[in-house]
């Protein structure tokens, strides 16, 4: 294997319920009402505009989505600033471990300021050679899209190049592009997709994904 691209939200950093409150709180500030535990299950690891285009349908909001989409940018950006969102257990260690191993790069759905602001204030930003967004492509995860177009850039076969995902969405995306997929989920959810390997933890997958690079 001649690289690995990383998932975000989920994989590299404890997301998921900093975004399912910001979600909830935004929906109770226009009228309708989503708890967070209903967020995360019906939600995680989807696009925002995906997101944001369900949910003006569901509570039948007059906002257009791209107005949806700026309120929560503009709201994520605030909460961001009262505290730092943390990292996922052994992610620090790997990723130094792994840099310069090989080519890393980050494939995300979420938009690039709020990615880029957050590898920057970890010390990581410098650790990736490259970030590709659901900004960069026509049709976000899960279309395989975002990661044809990170072969791309890292000039490699998809069947050389790992993925390392924690949500169905982001495993539908690789595993369409062809890429070698790994999950990386607590949970361990029994999908039916067939992925290289399942740990729980960063820490688990560190020990395979050095492996696979050596």
């Amino acid at each position: 294997m001649q690289a690995i691209c990383f998932d975000f939200d989920g994989t590299l950093i404890d997301s998921e319920v900093f975004h399912a409150q910001n979600w909830s709180h935004y929906i109770a500030s226009v009228g309708g009402d989503i708890s967070q535990p209903q967020f995360l299950s019906h939600y995680a690891g989807l696009p925002w505009p995906k997101v944001a285009a369900v949910l003006k349908t569901q509570f039948s909001l007059p906002q257009e989505i791209h107005h949806i989409l700026y309120d929560m940018e503009t709201l994520t950006r605030e909460r961001l600033q009262q505290g730092r969102i943390p990292a996922m257990p052994g992610v620090d260690r790997a990723l130094k471990q792994l840099h310069g191993q090989c080519p890393l790069m980050v494939v995300t759905g979420s938009p690039r300021e709020y990615v880029e602001g957050i590898l920057d204030s970890l010390g990581w930003l410098s650790l990736f050679d490259g970030v590709v967004t659901g900004q960069d492509v026509a049709n976000n995860k899960p279309s395989p899209e975002i990661y044809q177009l990170a072969c791309k850039q890292l000039n490699e076969k998809p069947d050389r190049v790992i993925a390392v995902e924690d949500s169905l969405t982001g495993i539908t995306s690789s595993l369409s592009a062809g890429l070698p997929t790994i999950l990386v989920n607590p949970e361990l959810p029994q999908w039916n997709v067939d992925v290289h390997d399942s740990f729980s933890s960063m820490e688990e997958a560190q020990v395979l994904l050095h492996r696979m690079i050596a």
